[in-house]
């Protein structure tokens, strides 16, 4: 078994993610920062939770960022299954497919050399084609272990490049990808079309919100998301960005994301962000986060759906928004009503009212006439936006009468949010 991996990040050798003893268990973990990195011009730190030091981390606070980088649920699952890893088995996980993760993060043994080959399915299409079936399960979340590839969530979702000819394929080993692709669930029917809705009236009323479009690839529908995790150096080259969610930075596991399972609140989140003084654009953005799952009704609006972005020179910003998912459109035994991270007293994502509003203010350091106003505020312009989104999509390929589910559910939540958040 692996017992050591190199971390990279932007390309340069950070440190060293070391585990020991037969159990693996977290407090078996240790990461430290190689000390010519620490005295090296203007070195990143990996996290806000592991900031730069020369001693070393060890146990869980070293366990829990780079568990994060993992899948989760039956993508990780069929990862475990198919590269015959124990699922439990995180440090070994990592050895197998944390060559390239979201982000600028790599993980591999010392020494390690990228195969010149890569056996499974590399075709896209033919890819697509076998959602459904355990092999196909397991190449959605892989796609061939020698290609590494690492994405955290608990979604089917592949890392693609998007041509300039407007093609869409695989990357190349080594290659950085520039898009991600979603198909639908297979548990929850019309997820795809569900977050696309989500993510697209995000953009229409001004919020920054990762791109997205439903595409055709061989007759199979996808939901196409351009990744914010990348951007274009001065010399036109694509690099990647440095990413990190809010249980990483607030040293939390990730199956602690939901505040009722012992994971953050919402008043940690701000917190964080007044500490790594990110400013008021920053402070902002949280509350738009909050508001708007809230508007959309998306009760899955997790810890671990909150970012942060950072660059080489070591400058953080809070990352766009994404997996924006009105849950409320969903059947209820499948989907808690909950809020993942509480707002006042709310039971439900879609009772949400203002002495709610006027809690989590006090919670998070809010004005709670602001946070009543602006809930009033981006609830209008949802209501205004629906309808010419709607159409958007459904001229993309999206069900009509998915859409119209959501756009019903959607006014419903939004206009009785309106009235409420005025009291």
């Amino acid at each position: 078994m692996t017992e050591r991996l190199q971390v990279r990040l932007f390309d340069r050798d950070v440190g060293e993610l070391g585990i020991s003893g037969d159990v693996r268990a977290p407090e078996d973990w240790r990461f430290a920062y190689d000390p010519d990195y620490l005295a090296s011009t203007q070195p990143v730190a990996l996290s806000a939770s592991l900031p730069l030091r020369g001693e070393p981390f060890v146990g869980a606070i070293a366990r829990n960022w780079f568990g994060n980088l993992l899948p989760e649920g039956p993508v990780r699952e069929a990862i475990a299954a198919r590269l015959r890893i124990p699922l439990r088995d995180d440090f070994e996980l990592l050895a197998a497919i944390g060559g390239e993760c979201a982000g600028a993060v790599s993980l591999v043994p010392p020494d390690a050399t990228m195969p010149e080959t890569v056996d499974g399915v590399l075709d896209l299409a033919a890819l697509l084609a076998t959602q459904g079936d355990e092999a196909g399960e397991a190449s959605l979340a892989l796609i061939g272990s020698p290609r590494r590839l690492s994405l955290a969530g608990a979604q089917d979702k592949i890392a693609v490049v998007l041509g300039v000819d407007g093609s869409i394929r695989l990357p190349a080993i080594g290659e950085i990808t520039t898009h991600i692709l979603k198909p639908d669930s297979l548990r929850l029917r019309g997820l795809r079309d569900f977050e696309a809705f989500g993510l697209a009236l995000a953009r229409a009323v001004g919020l920054a919100t990762a791109s997205s479009s439903i595409v055709t690839i061989a007759g199979h529908k996808a939901l196409l998301i351009e990744r914010y995790d990348r951007q274009i150096a001065a010399d036109g080259r694509l690099t990647r960005l440095h990413q990190e969610d809010f249980c990483q930075a607030l040293g939390y596991p990730g199956e602690l994301k939901y505040e009722a399972g012992g994971g953050p609140s919402l008043a940690q989140c701000a917190n964080l962000i007044r500490q790594l003084r990110l400013g008021p654009a920053a402070v902002q953005s949280l509350l738009d986060w909050v508001v708007f799952n809230a508007v959309i009704g998306n009760a899955d609006a997790h810890a671990k759906n909150l970012a942060l972005l950072c660059g080489a020179d070591g400058r953080r910003r809070v990352a766009p928004f994404y997996d924006l998912v009105p849950t409320i459109v969903l059947p209820e035994r499948l989907v808690d009503r909950r809020p993942a991270l509480a707002i006042g007293n709310a039971a439900r994502i879609d009772g949400i009212d203002a002495e709610d509003w006027r809690r989590f203010a006090g919670q998070a350091g809010y004005a709670a006439r602001f946070v009543q106003r602006r809930a009033a505020e981006l609830a209008g312009a949802v209501l205004d936006a629906m309808d010419a989104v709607g159409r958007t999509l459904i001229g993309q390929g999206a069900e009509p009468a998915r859409i119209e589910r959501a756009a019903a559910a959607i006014d419903r939540n939004a206009r009785r949010l309106r009235e409420a958040s005025k009291a």
